[in-house]
């Protein structure tokens, strides 16, 4: 069997490539799995010819596909999103916080998360209709390679929950900019939505669109959770110091709910999913079509979960505060400002981790 883009030497030992994947992997499996592919990737002669970054380059460029007209799209939904999130923060929530009588910083805080939650939770439905009932990619991954090869036809459906969420992190630099509640990891946000952007760009143009849907679905739902933990623990206090102590357990339990669905959706679903089938399916199933940047993607990917990894450490320890109640006197250090709301403080009760916990899970998203 010959391949333009591969030669017979590594044709042949693809053939011989040791062990062989499962549709139902555990953690051992993926140990196992990666193990065996990578030892035969990385074996000296299959990368004999290779030259960086010039061989890089020339394997990028190779499967990227994505024509020019294709980002005006973006460009247009971005504009559109703006648009949208203007009307939904001055129209309705501005009135509704107002009416509350929130406290003045929190109504500052208040449409933002509101609108983080309106739309992860629109984004992250859409994501379950095409996983379940239009595809089999989530509960059949190994599937995802049968019909791969360089500059395939994107379905629409698909295309545009990519255009979507391309154009939403576009906006969202914007927003940064202009329309945020100006935290103190300012320039870190601004990267963050930099780097996602990019890498929703580049792996719809080098046709890895079904494990970026994969991706996208194990991790929006952390953000709903999230974002609604937030603006439940600013309803639990109002001016004058009015508490109202039922919101604050509602945040409660949305954080203890945020962080099983860190657990199941970003630990056990994201390996098993996305990381087996992008690190050891790809090798049996792929390979032979010529499907590249393999060491790109997985390094990627890989980091990704070890950010997940790291910032349970931080949910946890919140969790324990929450369950033990020694959460005192916390207050979220990103939204310290130079004005009259730089003393504002949390109140000293368990369920004031809402606010703190987002200083390290907002810039969670790839």
């Amino acid at each position: 069997m010959g391949h333009s883009h591969l030669t017979i030497e590594q044709l042949e030992d693809w053939k011989n490539l040791k062990g062989n994947f499962t549709a139902t992997p555990n953690y051992i499996d993926l140990i196992i799995g990666i193990w065996n592919t990578i030892s035969w990737y990385y074996k000296p002669y299959m990368w004999r010819d290779y030259s960086f970054p010039h061989s890089f380059v020339e394997d990028f460029t190779r499967h990227f596909y994505f024509p020019v007209n294709q980002v005006y799209y973006i460009v247009y939904i971005a504009i559109f999103i703006t648009l949208l999130r203007y009307l939904f923060e001055n129209f309705i929530c501005k009135p509704f916080v107002n009416w509350i009588d929130l406290k003045r910083v929190d109504k500052k805080k208040f449409p933002e998360s509101a609108w983080k939650c309106f739309f992860y939770t629109c984004t992250w439905s859409y994501c379950v209709y095409l996983l379940h009932y239009r595809y089999t990619f989530f509960h059949e991954p190994h599937l995802i390679w049968d019909d791969w090869s360089p500059g395939m036809t994107v379905p629409f459906d698909i295309r545009l929950m990519y255009f979507v969420q391309c154009g939403f992190y576009l906006h969202s630099i914007y927003a940064t900019l202009y329309m945020d509640y100006k935290r103190k990891d300012f320039y870190v946000m601004l990267l963050h939505h930099v780097v996602t952007m990019t890498l929703i760009f580049v792996s719809y143009a080098t046709r890895y669109h079904k494990i970026g849907l994969l991706v996208l679905f194990v991790h929006d739902i952390t953000d709903i959770w999230l974002e609604l933990t937030k603006f439940l623990h600013y309803l639990g206090s109002r001016q004058n110091g009015r508490e109202y102590p039922m919101w604050e357990t509602a945040a409660s339990c949305c954080f203890i709910v945020f962080t099983f669905c860190w657990f199941l959706f970003r630990l056990y679903w994201y390996p098993m999913k996305v990381l087996y089938t992008t690190g050891v399916t790809t090798a049996y199933r792929a390979y032979d079509k010529g499907c590249g940047l393999y060491g790109f993607f997985n390094g990627l990917l890989w980091i990704l979960l070890g950010l997940n990894i790291y910032w349970l450490f931080f949910i946890l320890q919140f969790l324990f505060r929450v369950c033990s109640g020694t959460l005192n006197n916390l207050h979220d250090v990103r939204e310290d400002e130079d004005d009259d709301d730089v003393d504002e403080t949390i109140r000293p009760t368990a369920s004031s981790v809402n606010a703190t916990v987002s200083e390290k899970t907002d810039k969670k998203k790839i």
